[in-house]
């Protein structure tokens, strides 16, 4: 047998010693795997879920002991079918869904405990009952009004023409045709001098065509503020006359303004009408002290009544209306009236050019017309048009503010109930409670003990 030198086994002993060192590490490594399959492990949510992320922090607390856990079982079904909460969003499976189930039941087990604590001490309660009167004082008047209103419209044979003009000039396609019309009068001025005489009317009132929206939506307004102020006229005409302590006088009174409410509203509503104002005279009692505070004079007159006119009509909704759609036309932006500005007068010009850019011109300064509301002269006819509807709402404003604070005077100096209610009602319907009680310094419609039928 060959003997081999020390050195050259030495070599090949460290020849085999890496084979060894990878076989050893091979073994390692499988017995890691075959342990980490055999040790159950919680599923985690898909990555994709924007859930997932509240799952990266774990749980932290005290684990469960066996007889927390054991309850945890008895409840595993209740607990399966509840919604998680938002801080859960998503199912889990494994020890933080456990912990958060345990916590859950030991939370519920304390709240019946302390549930049943509660109804072993709690002792029988008395039946509290109440009620609570959020009504307006002033509806009992002014439902009555707009009733009588409703129906003075529904009569008025004119009421029912204009409302049909209305409805017609407001379908898609007249609105079309209009601005059609209004495109080709610009190109070519076939209206000669009909929007001149067109505004002369308006401005003095002598002629009113329904050929626009424009023009009936104000004729509408206008027959709908006329009426009101009529309606409004005849019962306190009634009122008056029922309040009066001269019984003959007042059924002259009475009689008169009967007569020109069965001719707005017909007998039925001016009979209930009637009775409404009756009511006050048996139930409405009024202080003394009210009857004798001192007469206003002509300067605190003035000045209430302005106050009145000012705060109805900043809450009007027709007035907020009527503002919202001027301030298309005047509330423009500098950036906004420069351009216009400047691109009419470079169209203007490029259009006057004998070339093929003059026709172009044109046609791109007539687009940009009708874009921003159409030409200046149909815009100040709409405007005229709001202009007259604003004078017809302030005049109804002015003259029922008139009215009522004069009213309210002469039934304070003639101690006359009915009168006293229906022209605080009528302030009520204008400026609210509060501002009858600033302005006025009482109001007794409020009070249930002085309202009617109280």
């Amino acid at each position: 047998m060959p003997t081999r030198n020390p050195r050259e086994f030495c070599a090949a002993a460290n020849s085999q010693k890496p084979t060894q060192l990878g076989k050893a590490i091979k073994i390692a490594l499988s017995c890691l795997l075959i342990l980490a399959c055999a040790t159950p492990t919680a599923s985690m949510a898909s990555t994709a879920s924007s859930d997932a992320k509240r799952l990266d922090t774990p749980y932290h607390g005290q684990l469960p002991s066996e007889q927390v856990l054991s309850s945890a079982s008895s409840f595993e079904s209740e607990i399966s079918s509840e919604p998680l909460g938002s801080g859960w969003a998503v199912p889990i499976e494994g020890p933080l869904s456990l912990a958060s189930k345990v916590s859950r039941i030991a939370k519920q087990q304390t709240e019946q405990k302390s549930a049943a604590q509660s109804k072993q001490i709690a002792q029988p309660q008395k039946e509290l009952t109440g009620s609570i009167c959020s009504a307006d004082p002033y509806a009992h008047v002014s439902n009555q009004m707009d009733k009588l209103l409703e129906t003075a419209l529904e009569r008025d044979e004119n009421a029912k023409v204009i409302d049909m003009k209305v409805a017609h000039y407001r379908k898609k396609s007249q609105i079309v045709i209009a601005e059609s019309k209004d495109a080709i009068d610009y190109m070519i001025p076939y209206r000669g001098f009909g929007p001149s005489a067109e505004a002369g009317d308006i401005i003095l009132g002598e002629k009113l065509k329904l050929k626009s929206r424009a023009s009936a939506e104000f004729a509408r307004q206008k027959n709908i503020d006329e009426t009101h102020l009529k309606v409004t006229t005849c019962m306190f005409q009634v009122a008056m006359g029922l309040g009066m302590a001269d019984t003959e006088r007042g059924g002259e009174i009475v009689e008169s303004g009967m007569k020109s409410l069965k001719e707005l509203v017909g007998d039925e509503q001016a009979e209930a009408t009637m009775k409404m104002l009756a009511q006050f005279k048996e139930n409405f009692a009024v202080p003394d002290s009210v009857y004798e505070q001192k007469i206003w004079d002509v300067a605190q007159k003035q000045t209430k009544q302005k106050q009145i006119f000012q705060a109805s009509l900043d809450e009007d909704p027709v007035v907020k209306e009527i503002k919202k759609r001027i301030h298309k036309y005047n509330r423009k932006s500098k950036l906004s009236m420069l351009t216009s500005q400047v691109l009419q007068t470079g169209l203007g010009v490029a259009a006057l050019t004998p070339s093929f850019i003059g026709p172009g011109a044109k046609v791109a300064l007539l687009t940009y017309v009708m874009a921003t509301g159409g030409p200046e002269s149909c815009k100040l006819l709409k405007e005229l048009y709001l202009d007259k509807r604003f004078e017809s709402r302030c005049k109804v404003i002015g003259e029922e503010a008139h009215m009522a604070i004069d009213n309210y005077q002469i039934a304070l100096m003639t101690r006359n109930p009915v009168l006293l209610a229906c022209s605080e009602s009528l302030l009520g319907q204008m400026i609210g409670e509060m501002g009858v009680r600033e302005i006025m310094g009482a109001a007794l419609l409020s009070e249930r003990k002085h309202a009617p039928g109280a």
